[in-house]
């Protein structure tokens, strides 16, 4: 009789241990790895948008990058985004004391270009975010508001 509630809780504890590894490798959450700075973005806006352009600058090492749909749709208005910015995007500087992000919203699709250089009347600057930045962590970034009366993104 011992050895059965052995086995049954030999069973059950490996059950257990099943379903947290299960849990930890199928998670939700966004992990960055060692050498990048990830920016998980929540957009909580009342239209769809085209794009998202992100300006970053840390001592000097400037460079622009952005976010759009592959298959030219726009970005829906409650959409969960990961952008990631790697080492060598910062000249493989090691303390990023000062990072500023400058966010900008271009309200209607307009095909993605390396100078990120759109027509004014759809592009809608946000106020740049500060940030001490360490390589393998994800910031949370959340963009509400719309276009008529301006986007406001808050670093959380």
């Amino acid at each position: 009789m011992k050895r059965k509630g052995i086995i049954i809780l030999f069973i059950v504890c490996l059950l257990g241990l099943s379903f947290a590894l299960y849990r930890w490798y199928i998670s939700d959450e966004f992990a960055a790895f060692d050498d990048e700075i990830a920016l998980q973005i929540k957009l909580d806006i009342k239209e769809d948008i085209g794009l998202i352009i992100i300006d970053y600058d840390v001592n000097g090492s400037k460079g622009s990058g952005g976010i759009s749909n592959a298959d030219k749709t726009m970005i829906k208005h409650d959409e969960l985004l990961i952008y990631t910015l790697s080492k060598s995007d910062f000249n493989n500087l090691t303390n990023i004391e000062n990072l500023s992000i400058q966010l900008k919203i271009v309200t209607k699709y307009v095909e993605p270009n390396y100078d990120n250089v759109y027509p004014d009347e759809y592009t809608i600057p946000i106020d740049t975010i500060y940030l001490k930045g360490n390589y393998g962590e994800v910031y949370f970034i959340t963009i509400s508001g719309d276009k008529r009366n301006g986007y406001e993104a808050v670093l959380k």
